[in-house]
């Protein structure tokens, strides 16, 4: 006979998987055991006899446990490392995985925690960086606003044939991202070289995202020869009707790139996204005098943001870029600048954000302007791309 314990975690299964399909091969693997704590071994879920007193006292902080221990199997957190005070680790897996959750914005795993809400927003980065800021805070603090379940059964040395399965499925799905997701940032850095042309020509894609303004230049539409000539003949040198010195032209003035600079993208890839950035920047047709691009390179951190205001700066930028990272897959921390940026009046809302990238990555949620995913290379996966974004294979 099933027990209770067996039916409360196969309801929050059940309500989990309807928010998240994607996510019901990683329930699979994790059968239901008892045990005296909260706790997985990436092999199974193991739950208490009081249970079920902590899902009548919140069934929202059940779901979210339940979904806080999955993702510790699916980001391999339940595998030690070496280098690593075990308590830390766990204590920093477990503010990265909450911050993940408060993330997807979910008000079914929503509960509330003053705590988390004071530490959560100070936070961020991957494990290993959190790690490092664990001192910045009181322990007792951080434990009451992240940790859910006993790591006592994490170990070095998981089986491999286990950690294998894991990082299969390390995908997800659908609103949690189905990609090659990373845990941890890169510190890799190189000079891509001399840019040669572009491949694509963005001009006519980019005339979606244009705007109408007057731009010092000259119409010569609105130029007459007839009157020109007229004036050079009767009275010498006095043309009778000059050039309009303004004119009307639809072109972009805000508009965010990305490029994906993470370990699956080779260095030859990131340097087609290079190239095809350049190609944007070098058509003087595309952008107006003055504009506002932000160029972002992240693999699943943030590694370099630069704010573009003309033509003659991108071009100096060009001349000394480096590449930075060759980490994980995230696309959200350029999610998340953008919309910080946007907060402090720093940035208005982009036109659109192009990312460039093979499309293996952690999704976020859809932002409130177009985003589109420029997918290259040789293994571009077109099938993981959210159904809200547009996508462009060139």
């Amino acid at each position: 006979m099933e027990s209770l314990n067996d039916k409360i975690l196969t309801a929050c299964r059940t309500e989990l998987c309807g928010l998240y399909p994607g996510l019901n091969g990683a329930f699979a693997m994790l059968p239901q055991k008892d045990g005296q704590a909260m706790a997985t071994d990436g092999q199974a879920i193991y739950a208490p006899a009081d249970l079920p007193r902590m899902y009548a006292e919140s069934p929202a902080g059940v779901r979210r446990g339940y979904l806080h221990m999955l993702l510790h199997c699916l980001f391999l957190h339940i595998r030690l490392p070496d280098r690593a005070d075990p308590e830390d680790w766990g204590l920093a897996c477990d503010l990265w995985t909450e911050k993940f959750i408060e993330d997807l914005q979910q008000p079914r795993l929503h509960t509330e925690n003053p705590a988390r809400d004071q530490v959560l927003p100070k936070i961020g980065g991957t494990p290993w960086q959190i790690m490092k800021q664990l001192p910045e805070f009181d322990r007792e603090t951080l434990k009451k606003a992240a940790v859910f379940d006993d790591h006592s059964l994490w170990m070095p040395d998981i089986p491999e044939p286990l950690a294998k399965k894991w990082e299969g499925l390390s995908g997800g799905g659908d609103a949690l991202g189905r990609g090659n997701r990373g845990r941890a940032g890169g510190d890799g850095e190189e000079k891509p070289g001399d840019l040669r042309d572009p491949l694509f020509d963005f001009r006519r894609y980019l005339r979606r995202f244009t705007v109408p303004r007057e731009e010092l230049e000259t119409d010569e539409d609105s130029f007459d020869y007839m009157f020109y000539n007229l004036g050079i003949e009767r009275y010498g040198n006095m043309p009778l009707l000059e050039p309009l010195e303004y004119k009307e032209v639809r072109r972009l003035d805000a508009l965010a790139i990305a490029i994906d600079t993470s370990a699956s993208c080779d260095a030859a890839l990131v340097r087609r996204f290079l190239e095809e950035v350049y190609g944007i920047f070098s058509s003087q047709g595309n952008f107006f005098r003055k504009m506002q691009v932000v160029f972002f390179q992240c693999d699943c951190c943030l590694q370099d943001k630069t704010v573009i205001t003309d033509r003659e700066q991108w071009l100096d930028y060009g001349r000394n870029i480096k590449i930075k990272g060759r980490g994980g897959t995230d696309y959200t921390p350029v999610f998340r600048e953008i919309q910080a940026m946007r907060d402090r009046g720093e940035l208005k809302k982009p036109r659109a954000l192009l990312y460039f990238t093979d499309g293996d990555g952690y999704y976020p949620h859809a932002p409130d302007y177009e985003t589109v995913f420029v997918l290259a290379g040789p293994k571009k996966h077109p099938e993981l791309v959210p159904k809200w974004a547009k996508m462009l294979c060139i």
